[in-house]
């Protein structure tokens, strides 16, 4: 729901909800649903061959639309009825909306931090094992079972990659190293084989 708050004298003007020919109790998606609806009808670029009483009664009604609009949008207009089931509210807790941007960028921190992490990651990964063979991994971190391209990897010693399709060589002796050892790509750090 939109919020509401009591008219004030600084709001004086014409009723918003009356302007916009909605009801009170309107949310915020039918309230801009009718401002584009009325925006398209009143728009000056749509009676630019009307004549001109015509054009100018159009120019008015399109500002008295957006002045509506920008008032509901912001929230700066309750038009109280006694069968209304909102309580009117008071302007927004300033301390509320401060707690809320600092959530907002704790959040965005730690976002860019784990993105940093998992980007160090990465390039850890590759500056290891060069691009194109495959890196062992300690079974734990292999997880389940992955045997794709099992058959193309005993007749050719390598693997092609579902993640970036890269081609990755297995290194001499593979198949023995398998039941405690998985690979991964080199390239993007995707488990390519495990048993």
């Amino acid at each position: 729901m939109l919020a509401r708050r009591q008219r004030s004298s600084e709001s004086e003007g014409p009723n918003p909800y009356e302007v916009l020919g909605i009801s009170t109790l309107a949310t915020l998606e039918e309230v801009t649903a009718t401002y584009r609806a009325l925006a398209q009808q009143y728009h000056p670029d749509r009676h630019v061959d009307s004549p001109e009483p015509v054009r100018r009664q159009a120019e008015q009604r399109m500002r008295e639309v957006n002045q509506a609009f920008l008032t509901l949008k912001k929230g700066a207009w309750l038009a109280p009825t006694p069968e209304s089931p909102i309580p009117s509210t008071a302007a927004p807790d300033p301390q509320a909306a401060r707690a809320a941007r600092q959530r907002a960028y704790r959040a965005a921190r730690e976002h860019t931090a784990q993105a940093r992490a998992a980007h160090a990651t990465r390039l850890q990964a590759k500056q290891s094992v060069p691009p194109g063979q495959a890196r062992p991994i300690s079974k734990n971190s292999a997880g389940g079972r992955v045997v794709f391209g099992l058959g193309q990897a005993m007749y050719t010693n390598e693997l092609t990659c579902r993640g970036c399709t890269s081609v990755q060589q297995l290194p001499p002796g593979w198949q023995d190293r398998l039941r405690d050892t998985g690979f991964s790509c080199s390239v993007c750090g995707r488990v390519i084989l495990s048993w």
